[in-house]
């Protein structure tokens, strides 16, 4: 019960001293991504941008689909390992990240009008597409065309 009591107050006293602490002074961050990429803003609609990222590496060209609520960086880790026999990007569909929020357009038929734009503005010969969860859905549509 005393460890109890004793933890309780910790909790209770907490907040109050960090209350007391002075903020520390604010000095510009020099962040170095350590992913080595390349990152592109490609059209794929009028004022519709997709943040696609180009990880490198040679050979057949893989792009990969993030799941719903991810964006291409979900990849970062993952990708320079497949840049070792492959060509890799990363698209991350409308309404996530860095590409553009549009109203409309997010019905599968759209979105895999937008994969099809990258893959063409690339000039991307027979990519393997992988998807991530509901990106399948998507995949399936590319698929058919």
């Amino acid at each position: 019960m005393l460890k109890l009591i004793t933890l309780a107050s910790l909790l209770c006293f907490t907040p109050a001293l960090h209350a007391q602490t002075k903020p520390a002074q604010h000095f510009p961050i020099r962040y170095h991504d350590p992913i080595p990429r390349h990152t592109w803003m490609i059209p794929v609609q009028k004022d519709v941008k997709l943040e696609v990222l180009d990880w490198g590496g040679t050979g057949r060209p893989v792009v990969l689909l993030a799941g719903l609520g991810d964006t291409a960086h979900v990849f970062d880790s993952f990708a320079p390992i497949l840049a070792k026999r492959y060509h890799v990007y990363g698209i991350t569909r409308r309404g996530y990240g860095k590409s553009s929020h549009p109203k409309t357009g997010y019905g599968v038929a759209r979105l895999s009008k937008d994969v099809l734009a990258v893959i063409h503005v690339l000039h991307l010969k027979k990519p393997v597409l992988v998807g991530h969860s509901i990106a399948g859905e998507e995949l399936s549509v590319v698929r058919r065309k």
